[in-house]
């Protein structure tokens, strides 16, 4: 690993950390290094908060708490557009929201730079910020000597190329709070400030890979640098083990994609917001119209059964498709890897993505939405599709109704130890994939008989029969789990007035207000993470006394909060 070191005649006003850490101090000139390990131990102590709030030898100081987001947008044509919204329209809105939560602390809004052909455009958002604080200080009268400034600089997802840091904030910002006045380290003279106030900390999304595997599991704690983000809580426990992740369903970033794809199409107004989306009610005369339209009974539109990066869960959506048909009705597998995509033509559906699908959904009454890992959080754009097309959605992920308005789907459970039950046979990885352990054997014959080996179930070899094998194990394995769900959506599909009333129900309640799609999840979850990192810009704020009045309320009654 490459050392950095720093020249002893430089003069600083406050201390930025990066991966591997060196200080420079204020006023202080030294002749001698020190090993970046030993400096990374002391000042490490020195970034626990301890709640208190910090002692200024002037009365007349003043704190001033800032949130800054920084973007990065290619600029290229061809970008896909999740790689312009990325998470950034969500951050946006969320800290927003967190500025409401608690007024104490201001958001500077987002500061987007541009990348075209690999070059950052050269204004920078460590320019931007700066000018904003400076404005800030002016406007307040304030001067940076006798202010103590708390600044927490958030980036989103890297450009092409890495991390768009370009250089640490200016000496100057640092104000008095990083004046003399700290510690000592022994024998060399070296002044460590009391804390560090200014953080520019990077967005890192895990996204599936790694949700379901604790011992993967990354913590800021481990580097302060660093907000890891997950999709589902499975491991997360909401930091309550110390571990500071932030849980961010992606069902709210495609929200906002498919938000955006409405309004350039026209099929919503241009001031059109994530939460006016999704709080809008059908009339009954609406819904039975739309009861009337019904051609089909029921989809599944997926891309694969199996990729390397996910678990067994994700083939729990096959295994309920095959169970209906096998019990009631055949639901359609718009299977893209098994001519899905010649169906969709025959029946005069266009292609779909992620921001659209809701465009072919409108025929069928029943859309299977169960995502790739049925885990409490694990929340995705499956069920927003069936509500904007007019059909009742079908999840499997614990707890959604924490999160939005169970009563718009039809929620199954399957026990975690069914799941695990056919996670056992699953060998394949990222570098082999489709690997199972033979069906017709079990796990205690394993371990004595060594030539019982793994084989290739590819969903994409026709000579090889497919994964049709897995299909067939998974549906048996299941069926017992899976058949109250099924009695479920026959009961409402012969029940018109119950179909009628599901129709009737928004995605979510309570106009959206301290919810998913109005920022409070998300500002909720930062908000911990300062806590749990010992961030200056909470010190001494009352957060959950706030977040008590503030906080997430419950969507589906008797569901409770996340």
């Amino acid at each position: 690993m490459k050392r950095h070191c720093c020249h002893p005649s430089f003069r600083v006003w406050f201390v930025i950390v990066s991966s591997m850490t060196c200080a420079i101090v204020a006023n202080i000139r030294f002749g001698n290094l020190i090993s970046s390990n030993f400096f990374a131990k002391q000042f490490g102590q020195q970034l626990k908060f301890d709640g208190k709030d910090e002692k200024n030898s002037n009365d007349d100081a003043t704190i001033l708490r800032v949130i800054s987001l920084c973007a990065c947008y290619p600029t290229e044509k061809n970008t896909n557009i999740m790689d312009l919204i990325s998470y950034d329209a969500v951050l946006d809105i969320s800290l927003r929201r967190l500025a409401t939560i608690v007024p104490a602390i201001t958001y500077t809004g987002m500061y987007r730079i541009e990348q075209k052909n690999g070059t950052l455009s050269s204004s920078s958002c460590e320019d931007q910020v700066e000018q904003f604080m400076s404005q800030r200080l002016s406007e307040q009268s304030l001067k940076a000597t006798n202010t103590t400034t708390y600044l927490e600089m958030i980036y989103t997802q890297p450009c092409s190329g890495g991390w768009y840091q370009q250089r640490p904030l200016k000496e100057e910002m640092a104000g008095k709070h990083h004046s003399l006045g700290g510690s000592l380290v022994s024998g060399v003279g070296l002044h460590i400030p009391p804390k560090r106030t200014h953080f520019q900390r990077h967005i890192l999304d895990w996204g599936e890979v790694f949700l379901s595997n604790a011992k993967k599991r990354r913590c800021s704690n481990d580097d302060p640098n660093v907000i890891n983000m997950y999709r589902s809580r499975k491991i997360e426990q909401h930091q309550f083990d110390g571990c500071a992740i932030i849980h961010h369903p992606t069902v709210i970033r495609w929200a906002e994609a498919i938000r955006q794809y409405r309004v350039e199409k026209g099929d919503s107004p241009n001031h059109e917001t994530m939460v006016s989306m999704l709080t809008k009610r059908r009339t009954r005369e609406e819904a039975e119209q739309i009861l009337k339209s019904k051609k089909h009974f029921c989809v599944l539109i997926t891309r694969t059964t199996m990729t390397p990066r996910y678990q067994a869960d994700g083939l729990v959506r096959h295994a309920l498709r095959r169970l209906l048909g096998k019990k009631y009705k055949e639901c359609l597998g718009l299977q893209a890897w098994q001519g899905g995509a010649q169906i969709m033509k025959e029946m005069n559906m266009t292609k779909t993505g992620p921001d659209n699908t809701y465009e072919i959904q409108d025929a069928f009454k029943f859309v299977i939405t169960m995502a790739n890992e049925q885990s409490e959080g694990y929340l995705v754009e499956k069920t927003i599709h069936p509500y904007l097309a007019g059909s009742v959605g079908i999840t499997a992920t614990p707890g959604a109704g924490k999160y939005i308005n169970a009563d718009a789907l039809v929620s199954c459970s399957i026990p975690e130890a069914d799941l695990a039950k056919v996670q056992q046979y699953y060998r394949g990885s990222v570098d082999k994939a489709f690997l199972w352990m033979p069906f017709n054997t079990t796990p205690d014959m394993w371990t004595t008989e060594k030539n019982i080996q793994p084989i290739v179930h590819d969903p994409y070899n026709d000579k090889a029969g497919r994964d049709e094998a897995v299909l067939e194990f998974v549906t048996e394995q299941w069926e017992e789990a899976l058949t109250p769900c099924v009695d479920k959506i026959v009961a409402l599909d012969k029940d018109d007035d119950a179909y009628v009333k599901k129709l009737m129900q928004p995605y979510i309640l309570n106009e959206g207000l301290r919810s998913l799609f109005d920022g409070t999840y998300i500002a909720t979850s930062l908000l911990h993470w300062y806590l749990v990192m010992g961030s200056p810009i909470v010190q001494g704020l009352q957060i959950e006394k706030l977040l008590a009045t503030e906080g997430m309320v419950e969507q589906t009654e008797g569901c409770g909060v996340p």
